[in-house]
């Protein structure tokens, strides 16, 4: 994507402007956006003057990556985590994220890394600390000891900067405006990492390079060592309170049903294993059940042991990139173009998908009002068989 072309500048002063003319005529409003600014900031810095200050050798540059979001955006981040490795391969990095267990599955094995359990880190003690998600922001830079410690860093620190500088009020709150970004990335054409590339100041590859270690650990404990199994998984997490509303990027799940029947039916000797948090729903025909059951850090050596794996768009997926399976992925309201893995087959929705980031519930609630969602529904059992059959020939 380039960033530097006209109509991709004005765009982005458009969504800026567009984000302004909501107080502009509201005192109120401005007021509330005031406040709620200085608030954020004001608790910021008390939490910093109580915050622990990093470990470690001061004479190495020290960095810090704060991941925001799920298992999906994290090993995301792990793109530029791997980048900025390579221009600071003597630095120390700490990395925190909501969910511990997913750090340590993804950069627990780099003896230079540490994983923080506890939101406790002083920003200031950093040469660099940084919050990433769909983009990156710098939340404190060290330019003098970077540009000591590590010269080969600096042009990419510039052009980080710069990126994060240009869009202004759209990075001032991730939290509230990633969304308004994802939306406008994807109504230009772009793709998921293109952001976080921009932001990031290095080029990302759409398409994950590397690899996760694995071991037969958990193949071992789950009685799969030596087994030839495909793995699915029902697109829900334990982040996502599954009741009587499923999220609309989850596959119905007469659909799954359908799909291990008609699996099952052509490849006996393939066992079916299904993998999912405690919120899953366990369907019976599989013939292992792991929801519930698995630690995170087994999830690669179970996703890299699997001749396919089946999924809606889901984090997940987003794991499978750094294994060697391909993945067959039914689409909904996310969009193929924008999330799709070029190894994967990816299974479009058709022209009502791609709904994402229009509602601020649309992973909940179908933004026509619809129930269930009617995108992820048209993709059919017997698509989804024939795409894990297209894997399974390869």
């Amino acid at each position: 994507m380039n960033w530097n072309d006209p109509h991709i500048r004005l765009s982005l002063k458009e969504l800026q402007e567009t984000l302004d003319w909501r107080g502009r005529d509201s005192r109120v409003v401005r007021a509330a956006f005031a406040w709620s600014r200085c608030k954020k900031r004001w608790m910021r810095r008390v939490k910093q003057f109580f915050a622990r200050p990093p470990e470690g050798d001061a004479s190495a540059p020290r960095v810090l990556f704060w991941l925001a979001g799920g298992m999906g955006d994290a090993a995301g981040a792990r793109r530029l985590v791997t980048a900025y490795r390579a221009f600071l391969p003597n630095a120390r990095f700490d990395v925190y994220s909501p969910l511990p267990g997913v750090a340590r599955m993804l950069f627990g094995a780099d003896k230079n890394t540490r994983i923080l359990e506890k939101d406790n880190m002083r920003f200031s003690g950093y040469d660099l600390a940084l919050q990433t998600c769909l983009s990156a922001k710098f939340l404190h830079v060290r330019k003098d000891r970077l540009s000591r410690l590590a010269p080969a860093f600096l042009p990419v620190l510039e052009r980080a900067q710069a990126a994060q500088d240009s869009l202004g009020v759209l990075l001032e709150d991730p939290f509230l405006t990633e969304g308004v970004l994802g939306r406008w990335l994807y109504a230009q054409g772009g793709r998921r990492f293109d952001l976080l590339a921009y932001t990031g100041g290095t080029e990302l590859p759409h398409d994950a390079q590397e690899r996760l270690p694995a071991d037969g650990g958990a193949l071992k404990k789950f009685g799969l060592e030596g087994a030839a199994y495909i793995t699915f998984h029902d697109g829900t997490s334990h982040a996502q309170k599954v009741g009587r509303t499923r999220p609309t990027r989850a596959w119905p799940a007469v659909r799954w049903c359908e799909f291990v029947r008609l699996f099952k039916r052509e490849f006996p000797q393939i066992k079916v294993v299904q993998l999912g948090g405690h919120n899953s729903p366990v369907y019976e025909e599989a013939d292992i059940c792991l929801v519930g059951k698995t630690d995170v850090t087994e999830l690669p050596s179970l996703l890299a042991g699997a001749l396919a794996h089946a999924d809606t768009e889901s984090g997940l997926v987003q794991l499978v990139q750094y294994t060697d399976v391909r993945s067959a992925v039914a689409f909904g309201p996310s969009s193929a173009r924008f999330l799709g893995f070029a190894k994967n087959e990816n299974l479009a929705a058709g022209p009502c998908g791609g709904c994402m980031w229009t509602t601020a519930d649309w992973m909940m609630n179908c933004p026509l009002g619809h129930t269930p969602a009617p995108c992820t529904e048209r993709v059919s059992a017997r698509e989804m068989l024939e795409a894990v059959k297209r894997i399974l020939r390869r």
